[in-house]
């Protein structure tokens, strides 16, 4: 069910606001961006960065890899379910993605991709964990897209170094729902590839 979710919520966000500088969150808040990743983050700022996203009525992923200050157990996932509230987490660590998933929090596996060594682990990985969706890195090359697509039934995110929309509709076509990005100008041009995401699918 979650993963039926989290593919409906991807299909209807081809761009993810991506926020590595904790001052970029007022401006992934403000732009048509409805999911949040949150590359950031400590023991101060995670719950009202969190906070921001909720009450804008968007969805906020945090990647659990990337935080400060935090003990990474099973006590920690309650906590970050319980008290910060987001949507879901990121993480390329197993146990973690794991233990997100026994707390009802959606879940993305992150993959990089880096060769077919690297594909085949990867792959056999996702396969056992099982995660709502995965994000594969770097996210530009079609055929590697394509293949995961071929391979996983999961919903696939693409990420790293997509800095245009032609890069967006490129990863579109190989078989991803959405590309995440901190590059600002793609925030902005949200509605037209959504609209080209959309007569992809029709």
């Amino acid at each position: 069910m979650a993963t039926l979710k989290c593919q409906h919520l991807l299909e209807a966000n081809p761009v993810i606001a991506a926020i590595r500088n904790p001052r970029d969150i007022h401006a992934a808040v403000d732009s048509p961006c409805q999911v949040v990743f949150l590359l950031t983050g400590n023991i101060y700022n995670l719950k009202p960065m969190v906070d921001l996203v909720n009450a804008a009525g968007k969805y906020a992923f945090v990647h659990l890899d990337l935080l400060k200050g935090y003990a990474e157990d099973h006590y920690f996932i309650r906590y970050l379910r319980e008290k910060i509230r987001p949507t879901g987490v990121i993480s390329t660590r197993n146990a973690l993605i794991t233990q997100a998933r026994k707390e009802g929090l959606m879940t993305i596996q992150r993959l990089f991709l880096l060769d077919s060594s690297a594909m085949d682990v990867t792959l056999n990985s996702a396969r056992k964990i099982k995660p709502d969706a995965v994000e594969i890195l770097p996210g530009l090359v079609p055929k590697v897209i394509e293949r995961v697509h071929k391979e996983l039934s999961l919903p696939i995110i693409t990420g790293g170094f997509i800095e245009t929309e032609d890069e967006v509709r490129t990863c579109l076509e190989a078989g991803s729902l959405s590309s995440s990005t901190s590059h600002k100008p793609l925030w902005d041009a949200f509605n037209s590839l959504l609209a080209y995401a959309k007569d992809l699918r029709s």
